[in-house]
């Protein structure tokens, strides 16, 4: 919670005062300190934080509640909705319930933050139940435990409105036009990524400028084969609004160019510029998920009836964390949830995912030509061959 409305830099001792009471309070030096203390719940605190304000003057002050708290997993909730993997009806559910209570409301221009249990662990070097000990024990020790806890120099970056701002963001596709212009193959990829947190521009190469580069040499392949025409729709879409839940592929398929039931199948690359630790002896290889409808014979076609490279890898074993996530969280469970089929491509996950260490000198290039060809082969075969890949519903 804060009263700022704009980015602001707080430099700053952290001074650690028990429950923080008056007595303890008055026990230690907290002039022109940022104040940790312990509370059973976010609405205790609110009213501690006033006291200790009005009296004081502070302006900062860190919650550490070690017990939990259904409001504060609440709060985590609604404001961290944007997270991964959110999906666009979850975040309007999760967001409409909001936290209209006076401890989520900012007092003046102080600064509150409720933490995340044993978040201040390493700045104190103790952890909760630490910390806890020492603040039930001070009454028998004249508030000396208080003063012998470290008080470390803190610099923290806030960056809080409390206002949302709607921006429009855009799909952008292109389109070869098979000789049946119903039965459509769609090839994605989101182009979308961070942008910029706390002043760190988090670049995205693996996530997803390699898909969307895929994608694009893909189409531009396509799109200059003028020997032979496909016999089936290919379009290739560049969605937006991934990171955030979705938003671009459930624009699509809420209102698709194509009709969902002329849709054969979606094939969807997110994340296939890096490798995973599984492959660190051969980053020559490519995951493939599939779902839906004939999920067998499309992984089939990826495994055994491409031209690819001797010692390039098909699999469809990625860890089990990263099925999960990519079960549901790209672009492809849009056209999952309305039953259209799915080919999920892919290279597992690494350290730098999500951070502002994703970055094109770490691409693997050789690996991107080798899923460029082989997903080419991929969406050629299915364009061309109907009966063996038919769609699953015929008007």
């Amino acid at each position: 919670v804060s009263g700022y409305n704009h980015y602001d830099t707080i430099k700053t001792r952290l001074v650690f005062a028990g429950f923080g009471s008056q007595t303890e309070i008055e026990s230690i030096d907290v002039d022109n300190k940022a104040l940790a203390f312990i509370s059973s719940s976010p609405q205790e605190a609110y009213e501690t934080i006033k006291q200790i304000h009005n009296v004081n003057g502070t302006n900062s002050f860190f919650v550490i509640i070690p017990n939990k708290s259904k409001d504060l997993e609440r709060a985590w909730e609604t404001n961290y909705i944007t997270s991964e993997y959110v999906l666009p009806k979850e975040f309007s559910q999760n967001y409409s319930l909001g936290i209209t209570e006076e401890w989520n409301k900012p007092i003046g221009s102080v600064n509150i933050f409720y933490c995340f249990p044993n978040i201040l662990r390493s700045i104190f070097n103790l952890n909760d139940n630490q910390l806890v000990d020492i603040s039930t024990r001070k009454s028998t020790a004249n508030g000396l435990l208080l003063e012998n806890v470290i008080q470390p120099y803190i610099e923290c970056f806030i960056n809080c409105n409390d206002s949302i701002q709607a921006i429009e963001v855009e799909n952008v596709g292109g389109i070869v036009y098979g000789k049946d212009t119903e039965e459509t193959i769609v090839v994605t990829a989101h182009y979308d990524h961070l942008g910029i947190e706390m002043g760190e521009v988090y670049y995205g190469a693996d996530d997803n400028a390699s898909g969307t580069s895929v994608l694009l040499e893909l189409a531009n392949s396509f799109g200059k084969n003028e020997v032979q025409q496909p016999e089936r729709n290919i379009l290739f879409l560049a969605f937006s609004g991934e990171e955030i839940g979705l938003y671009g592929s459930e624009a699509y398929v809420d209102n698709p160019v194509f009709s969902l039931d002329s849709t054969v199948i979606n094939i969807n690359m997110d994340m296939v510029g890096r490798w995973d630790s599984r492959h660190d002896a051969n980053s020559s290889f490519v995951y493939l998920l599939n779902g839906g409808k004939g999920s067998k014979k499309y992984y089939k076609l990826g495994k055994k009836k491409l031209d690819l490279p001797s010692d390039f890898d098909v699999s469809k074993n990625p860890g089990a964390y990263e099925k999960l996530v990519f079960k549901v969280g790209s672009d492809h469970y849009s056209f999952h949830k309305r039953n259209v089929p799915i080919s999920v491509i892919f290279t597992g996950l690494h350290d730098d995912y999500h951070t502002p260490n994703d970055t094109p000198d770490k691409l693997n290039y050789k690996n991107l030509t080798n899923i460029s060809s082989m997903v080419y082969q991929y969406i050629y075969h299915i364009a061309n061959n109907t009966e063996e890949y038919p769609v699953r519903f015929k008007k």
